[in-house]
């Protein structure tokens, strides 16, 4: 089979497209994964899908025009990409604020698959997100509409980044998400704030008591206990944000397609 200039420029954009939802799709971005096995992935999927994707317009005609078209496509699966990470960006901030009440924000680890450090009640609720996207096929969700991107976006289309749309599309997915991470530390909130209006009521009455030191101890376990209540809540909540994947990607396409 004789591939020509035209088909490996195909080839290089598909590519490009894919490599940009490595970057920063949740699962698919972990370090924990070699870059040598992330990069077969991406040529494999690449050489796949590159004599399916169609191709509704011409070519870039020069080689800086096909720089551009490269960048673009790294621009889109990224996007994608982080359309699907802010989920689980929700769920950890929800660690967070949990950590925050239960005195544990001083308490930090290393995530292995940001490189960063994150608090151990954030840590936990994103490796649960993470199981439960797993076992979800969330990642083969990325990978059917990295796929079906190509029908809303065909290869070398350039998209509109400089509308307001796209700004207020991440913006209201943004503010669902935090609402989302309220949402699921809402029960251990309410229950050490339960906690500290009853240490509060015990200083007026015993003020020899010492609420503060007793609250150190107190709080950890009640915000544990509340987290073990509601896992089943958690879990059936991030499957829903895992549905709503989907549909966040779709609405993300169709606001980068150039009017």
């Amino acid at each position: 089979m004789v591939i020509n200039i035209a088909q490996l420029e195909v080839f290089m954009l598909i590519l490009a497209r894919m490599a940009g939802i490595f970057i920063q799709a949740p699962f698919l971005s972990t370090r924990t994964i070699p870059p040598l096995v992330k990069t077969a992935l991406c040529v494999w999927i690449a050489a796949v899908l590159w004599f399916v994707i169609p191709l509704k317009g011409p070519l870039p005609p020069d080689t800086f025009t096909f720089l551009l078209a490269l960048v673009n496509e790294i621009i889109i699966g990224y996007l994608i990409g982080l359309t699907c990470h802010l989920i689980f960006i929700a769920v950890q901030a929800a660690g967070d604020i949990m950590d925050l009440q239960m005195g544990m924000s001083i308490a930090t680890v290393v995530s292995p698959t940001t490189g960063g450090t994150v608090s151990v009640v954030g840590m936990l609720a994103f490796m649960v997100a993470l199981v439960v996207f797993v076992i979800a096929n969330g990642h083969h969700l990325i990978l059917s509409s990295f796929h079906q991107s190509f029908r809303l976006l065909p290869l070398a289309t350039p998209v509109a980044l400089n509308g307001a749309p796209l700004v207020m599309q991440i913006i209201e997915l943004g503010r669902g998400l935090f609402l989302t991470a309220v949402q699921l530390a809402a029960p251990a909130v309410l229950m050490i704030f339960l906690s500290d209006f009853s240490f509060g009521i015990v200083s007026r009455v015993a003020p020899q008591v010492n609420v503060f030191m007793l609250g150190f101890q107190v709080k950890p376990s009640l915000g544990f206990t509340a987290i073990l209540l509601t896992s089943p809540i958690l879990v059936r909540r991030v499957s829903d944000l895992i549905e709503k994947m989907g549909e966040e990607m779709i609405k993300l396409l169709m606001v980068l397609r150039p009017s």
